[in-house]
């Protein structure tokens, strides 16, 4: 017996004994998707993503696709135009997906471009219905944008930006599907991305392929994505397996964690799959010591700073990440960013800087748990009742970026080199007798400032660059606005230097720490 709880994309066919939804439909669900961003260098035309599932139980025809696209001309005029796809397939599978090719001519170029996808399909019984993005009729209605730039992304060579926490088509439950992986694939490099992090849930990995409810011993679906992630594992973009453990935390409650590079890890504690069964299987504790010094491996504390609802902690027995987990387990990376809201972003900082002042080496992540979600994340809202649309955990907009002499995320990632941004790039460098980056530790009381920034015309030229400076023994951060580049900066005894920048249009790109230790000279 399962219990929906949220979904995206949302599952419309669950039933719970027989009841039905407010928002089921005897269709199967139809879903556009493109991707926010489309940078020239790396691909010349729009990827637009169909995908259907359920058509098994309710096949259709899909036909007459038109494009709908809007932008600025030279003359800054709007101009409206339809493209039409030359497409037309019967469809019956469990799901379906299919790629097309949007061209991109020189008066789309720089500019963000509005596109809606107009679409008719036929049922079993011969009616013909009307769709424009999806045929979700609990959901307003909606357009995509899409941002085309002859630019890449502003970060220097050695600079590889990717999504750490990602659901594919193989979390697929009672709630929520997401997209196939050679769809992600094509849209991240598309946006600029170079690697990804393949995170479904591990009570979704255990699963029989064609049962979300039975559990497999000989985990095929884990194999499955294994295999899946090594054929399209390439050094121009790395694709690495992985999951969201369900685990408990020191007090019994259901955490998540990312485990990636690792063997698999059970846990099917808040999968809502039993009623009344929501223990851990296990706990943080449980973790062999190989594991958490696995070289070839990483684990992450998934979105730490999120609330958990209430209704979750009653059903789920779900529960929050404490410093306790972090410290007794050797948990250094946290995604404490997991979606688009600058304003959750900027409260995660405040706590990511509490446990900074406290004098806990600990390195910020940033993703978006995105399931399968490019454009719109489309979540049940009421179970049965409602559905709703959000901009917040949309794929890539906030990622984390690592210097490295190649693109390996595991070792990158460990190598502590950490920014995180949604656009705009920021590191710096103290010199003293030696170079000091971000992740080391320096043991000077006087250090040269020397930083760098970049924007691009999608997010506007930067408009404020801040320094931080916290000091452990006052337990205090002090901000200094527009640093002057090459100075000399004090520091105290113990504690950190961090930076920020933020654009015209509001883009903000976040470094992880310098660490400041001058007892190291002392003792």
């Amino acid at each position: 017996m399962t219990i929906p709880i949220i979904g995206a994309y949302a599952e419309i066919h669950y039933t719970l004994n027989g009841i039905k939804a407010k928002y089921y439909k005897s269709v199967p669900e139809i879903i556009f998707d493109l991707p926010v961003r489309c940078i020239l260098s790396k691909s010349k035309t729009i990827p637009l993503a169909l995908i259907v599932k359920d058509s098994h139980q309710f096949p259709c025809t899909i036909f007459d696709i038109k494009v709908s696209i809007k932008y600025q001309n030279c003359q800054n005029y709007l101009v409206k135009e339809t493209l039409p796809l030359q497409y037309k397939q019967f469809i019956n599978k469990p799901f379906y997906s299919h790629l097309f090719e949007i061209p991109v001519p020189d008066s789309y170029i720089n500019q963000s471009i509005e596109i809606s996808v107009h679409f008719k399909y036929s049922t079993s019984n011969t009616q013909i219905h009307k769709g424009i993005n999806d045929n979700y009729k609990a959901l307003p209605s909606h357009s995509f944008t899409c941002f085309i730039s002859t630019d890449p992304l502003p970060f220097p060579a050695g600079y590889w930006k990717g999504e750490p926490h990602y659901h594919s088509d193989y979390t697929s439950d009672q709630v929520e599907f997401g997209a196939p992986l050679y769809i992600t694939k094509r849209f991240a490099m598309a946006m600029g991305m170079d690697w990804l992090f393949v995170t479904d849930h591990s009570y979704d990995l255990d699963d029989y392929p064609d049962d979300y409810i039975k559990n497999d011993p000989d985990l095929t679906k884990w194999k499955q994505l294994e295999n899946e992630c090594n054929l399209l594992n390439q050094k121009d973009f790395r694709m690495i397996q992985g999951e969201e453990v369900s685990i408990g935390n020191h007090k019994n409650k259901n955490i998540h964690l990312l485990a990636v590079g690792c063997p698999f890890i059970h846990g099917k504690g808040d999968s809502a799959e039993e009623w009344f069964k929501n223990r851990p299987d296990y706990q943080l504790k449980d973790l062999p010591d190989l594991l958490r010094n696995n070289k070839n491996g990483l684990l992450i504390a998934a979105h730490p700073f999120e609330d958990v609802p209430l209704s979750q902690k009653i059903t789920l027995n779900r529960g929050n990440w404490h410093l306790k987990d972090y410290i007794d387990n050797k948990i250094e990376f946290l995604q404490g960013i997991n979606q688009n809201s600058l304003f959750e972003v900027l409260k995660s900082i405040s706590k990511w800087k509490t446990l900074l002042l406290q004098g806990h080496y600990l390195y910020l992540l940033a993703g978006n748990d995105a399931h399968g979600n490019f454009q719109y994340m489309k979540q049940i809202k009421i179970p049965f009742i409602k559905l709703f649309l959000s901009k917040k955990q949309i794929f890539a907009r906030f990622f984390t970026v690592f210097r490295y002499t190649e693109n390996n995320p595991i070792e990158g990632i460990k190598s502590k080199h950490l920014l995180i941004s949604n656009g705009p790039f920021i590191d710096f460098q103290l010199k003293g007798l030696k170079t000091y980056h971000i992740g080391d530790t320096v043991s000077e009381a006087f250090l040269t400032l020397i930083y760098h920034i970049d924007s691009m015309l999608e997010f506007g030229e930067i408009s404020l660059v801040k320094l931080f400076i916290g000091d452990i023994d006052k337990k205090k951060e002090i901000c200094y606005t527009n640093p002057e580049n090459h100075n000399v900066l004090t520091l105290p005894k113990r504690g950190y230097i961090r930076m920020e920048c933020l654009t015209q249009k509001l883009a903000i790109a976040i470094t992880n720490p310098i660490w400041i230790n001058q007892l190291e000279t002392q003792k």
